[in-house]
């Protein structure tokens, strides 16, 4: 029954090798993968597995976090303010100190998305669903839909843009501890 349900989903196991995903997955931790389909749309929080986007690495899987979807503003770890083209998505890994990511390479465009993960299943004290770490990625992101929505507004025009765009970047602060770089000519953060 059980490989029927692995089978009827379209489920692989994947080993991971680097400490790109540290704490959630460590190397040698074996995850379970729901293909990606067609029509699969992910969601911020989710773990995805993917081809390389980088030149010459296009065969290496890697697997990362998604963070921003397409038409999204966030701020990426190094502080630069970037919106995901259409038809691409912002990954990165958990461990902010040691991950070659979308901070590096810049979004990733959906057609290298291989699948989705789904639970841990090595080793077996940590198996389980992966956990999707929605709410932390939500708070760094200004969702296309409300972007939109804040620049057209009639009255403080691009004030509620900005405004949104600083609660973004306070997000970023305390999910990897960045500061903001200054502004050359006020000496405050830049944004501010």
């Amino acid at each position: 029954a059980a490989a029927a349900y692995i089978a009827s989903r379209n489920l692989r196991t994947a080993t991971v090798a680097g400490t790109s995903m540290d704490p959630t997955f460590k190397p040698g931790s074996s995850i379970l993968v729901e293909a990606r389909s067609a029509t699969a749309e992910e969601d911020r929080g989710d773990v995805v597995v993917l081809r390389s986007p980088e030149e010459g690495c296009e065969d290496d899987l890697l697997t990362k976090r998604v963070v921003g979807l397409e038409r999204d503003w966030l701020y990426a770890r190094d502080g630069r303010l970037v919106r995901v083209p259409t038809a691409h998505v912002w990954v990165e890994g958990d461990n902010a100190s040691n991950s070659n990511d979308s901070t590096h390479y810049g979004a990733v465009p959906r057609d290298k998305l291989v699948g989705t993960a789904v639970a841990k299943v090595w080793p077996p004290a940590e198996a389980g669903p992966v956990a999707d770490r929605h709410e932390e990625c939500e708070a760094r992101v200004i969702p296309a839909e409300e972007a939109r929505r804040l620049r057209s507004r009639k009255t403080e025009t691009g004030e509620t843009l900005r405004i949104a765009l600083r609660a973004s970047r306070d997000a970023m602060q305390e999910y990897v501890g960045w500061t903001p770089p200054e502004d050359k000519a006020s000496g405050r953060p830049a944004g501010a």
